[in-house]
């Protein structure tokens, strides 16, 4: 009689991957270095370098790391998974760009902000074949640092604001934002990130230096209701200099690494589909 294979053993024979690449990626702002962590302990563990000032990143409809630099020449790239190099898309044309957030909602659409456009803060799309922005929003705050960006599952973009400390919702076409409720469990400091897996939001925040002023520490965070709790500590290296500027979800499971663990036993009869 045939003997069951485990997943175990089929994650020993390199057939499938182990549970550390259902992890967040998170960019460390000052380094660059990349770090995947841990949603149910917070630890971190480096596992890449890239470029420094990446102020934001999200995947594509195809599952694709996007990422937004700043600076006077701020660009729009993908972050290849296997080398962590910046694969350049195009430059912004936005003049300069500051820490933030980026977006992608599910027809593919790309938002970042944030950034001093005429006396005020605005997001921006961009267009997400040649990396340049399309429009510029001028957002109904006059100050605000956006600490990361995420389209929720009914489709509203919210973000963080922190200098208000708060959860907020933003029109993409009115650039009206609403308060969701404060983050009175801590302070997100001057860089950071917004994440959603299966539904569930994490947010990062900055590093504990001087000028930072994090905590360098993950938190769930309802995206509905802005109910946050803390998972722990990111550790000392994901929080050195300004601490982990940008962050994302896991890459979607391929059909293959899905079939073999149905061979190991890992599928259930009900069918689940992943939500962003």
């Amino acid at each position: 009689m045939p003997t069951k294979t485990t997943a175990m053993q089929l994650i020993a024979m390199g057939l499938i991957t182990t549970l550390a690449n259902a992890d967040l990626i998170g960019v460390n702002y000052s380094t660059g270095d990349v770090f995947s962590i841990d949603t149910s302990t917070a630890q971190s563990t480096r596992i890449g370098q890239t470029s420094t000032g990446i102020m934001g990143i999200d995947r594509d409809t195809s599952g694709r790391i996007m990422a937004i630099t700043d600076g006077i020449v701020g660009k729009l790239s993908v972050l290849n998974e296997q080398s962590w190099e910046l694969e350049t898309v195009g430059n912004l044309g936005a003049g300069f760009t500051s820490e933030g957030g980026l977006a992608v909602n599910d027809i593919g659409e790309l938002f970042a902000g944030t950034r001093l456009a005429g006396g005020g803060r605005a997001i921006f799309q961009i267009d997400p074949d040649t990396g340049s922005m399309m429009q510029s929003i001028t957002l109904s705050r006059s100050s605000l640092d956006l600490n990361g960006l995420q389209f929720r599952n009914d489709g509203v973009l919210v973000g963080i604001d922190a200098i208000a400390n708060e959860l907020v919702s933003i029109d993409p076409l009115s650039g009206e934002m609403t308060t969701i409720t404060s983050l009175s469990s801590t302070n997100p400091g001057a860089v950071g990130g917004l994440a959603i897996d299966n539904g569930v939001g994490y947010f990062v925040t900055a590093g504990t230096v001087s000028g930072s002023n994090g905590d360098n520490s993950l938190y769930s965070i309802d995206l509905y209701t802005g109910q946050q709790q803390l998972i722990g500590s990111l550790g000392a290296e994901a929080g050195s200099g300004f601490g982990i500027g940008a962050l994302t979800g896991p890459a979607v499971p391929t059909p293959t690494s899905s079939l073999l663990l149905c061979m190991a036993g890992a599928c259930s009869m009900k069918r689940r589909s992943r939500t962003r």
